[in-house]
């Protein structure tokens, strides 16, 4: 799950800090447009591709978190680390605390109640993407949206 904030109609990946939000870009226009400076880490390195700007709540129009669902052989199951990345892997990992997903689906035991399975992307039916709103908007309704198989690498290219 990774938390988004958008403001002046533009998506950033957030930190929620108290009553503010850190908000993170890597589009240099930023720093002339919305008022973003270059990113400090903590041994003073000031890096020049990563620009950060802290927010008061009030003034963004929307937090949410968002999580990415896989439907594998018509069950909608949690995934974990779907990025750009799972392009490249070629897979997405599963994973369940139903029991008996182990013989229904073949997954295995990751910890206590806790089963998982790697799925290659050509098997997985749909991808799910649920934006649920956080903090003051958090009672505004979820917006789910369905990616179907042959969307699947164009949409995960794009994360």
């Amino acid at each position: 799950m990774i938390e988004y904030c958008i403001y002046k109609g533009k998506v950033y990946k957030v930190t929620i800090n108290g009553d503010l939000l850190n908000l993170t870009s890597y589009d240099v226009n930023d720093k002339q447009t919305n008022g973003f400076k270059d990113y400090v880490d903590v041994l003073g390195r000031h890096h020049m591709d990563i620009f950060i700007k802290e927010l008061a709540i009030s003034d963004a129009d929307l937090v949410y978190r968002k999580t990415v669902y896989a439907i594998y052989k018509g069950k909608e199951f949690e995934t974990y680390g779907v990025d750009s990345s799972t392009l490249e892997k070629n897979y997405i990992l599963l994973f369940s605390m139903d029991y008996e997903d182990v013989y229904d689906y073949g997954f295995l035991k990751h910890e206590q109640f806790v089963y998982q399975k790697e799925v290659l992307l050509n098997d997985i039916d749909a991808l799910v993407e649920i934006k649920k709103p956080i903090l003051k908007w958090e009672n505004q309704p979820e917006l789910r949206k369905t990616i179907p198989t042959n969307m699947i690498g164009a949409y995960l290219s794009q994360i």
